[in-house]
């Protein structure tokens, strides 16, 4: 079955070769394939710098999209710095109000301890002092 196969191979191999043989001695070897072969490397050369002039409109693009992604990452950056200070700001007068409302709670639990021992530990009428 493999010999088959490897057969098939060849022919298929010799066929290929024969036609670009053939066509090979047709565009070197007529002038009408010399002819044919100029206008091909000519066409090849309009698409190359076609290919060129549009592969540098693309990289012309990409660098100024990439200028542009810089100015706005900056923007961002600098954005996010002035919100953080005023966040920073305001999360320091929260605290601030946070904190002196615990020193008065504290205070007033000071004060309500006091006057509860003053008021139930006594012993013999008079106040226990610690």
């Amino acid at each position: 079955m493999s010999d088959d196969r490897n057969g098939g191979n060849f022919w298929l191999g010799f066929f290929l070769g024969g036609l670009i043989g053939g066509f090979i001695i047709f565009m070197l070897g007529t002038k009408e394939g010399k002819k044919k072969l100029e206008k091909l490397l000519d066409q090849a050369e309009v698409y190359e710098e076609e290919i060129e002039e549009k592969m540098s409109n693309l990289q012309e693009q990409g660098e100024k999209l990439l200028a542009e992604t810089e100015d706005i990452k900056e923007k961002v950056v600098k954005n996010m710095a002035d919100k953080k200070e005023i966040v920073s700001d305001s999360f320091a007068d929260k605290m601030d109000q946070t904190l002196s409302k615990i020193e008065e709670v504290q205070k007033k639990g000071m004060a309500l301890t006091q006057d509860i021992r003053h008021r139930y530990f006594k012993k013999n009428g008079k106040t226990l002092n610690t």
